[in-house]
């Protein structure tokens, strides 16, 4: 099953503002009379545009058979749902956690294994948790949640 990442207003103005920015910054160097700087801050301008692009409309989570798979952009990874302890929602830009493939601030840490979390966006947050708690009934759903 499919989750798509939720995308905050704040998002989207971060991405898209960084975008035009990008845009902006490829046409003013092209009064330079230097062809390899023109060449080189075009081509670093283009990827992380495309970078930029990929992690917002690439940024998803797929509960496949015992595994939790994410992927944000060219970033992914996956986890086993029988090594999730506890899934605690969270809101706030600043986020606990070191893996963040997510596109809103409101979202949930998900712990797993002894020591690692990860902080995910689904649209869907309840029934994703609930479809998580389906291979693994043993999470940790603190009042919050």
């Amino acid at each position: 099953m499919k989750f798509n990442s939720s995308k905050s207003l704040f998002t989207k103005i971060v991405l898209f503002g960084s975008i035009l920015l990008l845009i902006g910054t490829s046409f003013s160097v092209l009064n330079n009379e230097s062809k390899i700087e023109i060449l080189i801050i075009l081509i670093v301008n283009f990827l992380t545009i495309f970078l930029l692009a990929s992690i917002y409309f690439q940024t998803f989570y797929t509960i496949e058979n015992s595994q939790l798979l994410w992927k944000s952009g060219p970033f992914k990874g996956k986890i086993e749902i029988q090594s999730i302890t506890k899934i605690t929602k969270h809101n706030g830009i600043i986020v606990p956690t070191t893996w963040k493939p997510a596109l809103s601030h409101h979202g949930l840490i998900i712990n797993y294994n002894k020591y690692d979390d990860i902080y995910i966006s689904p649209e869907k947050t309840n029934i994703f948790i609930k479809e998580l708690q389906k291979i693994n009934p043993n999470i940790l759903l603190p009042t919050n949640a």
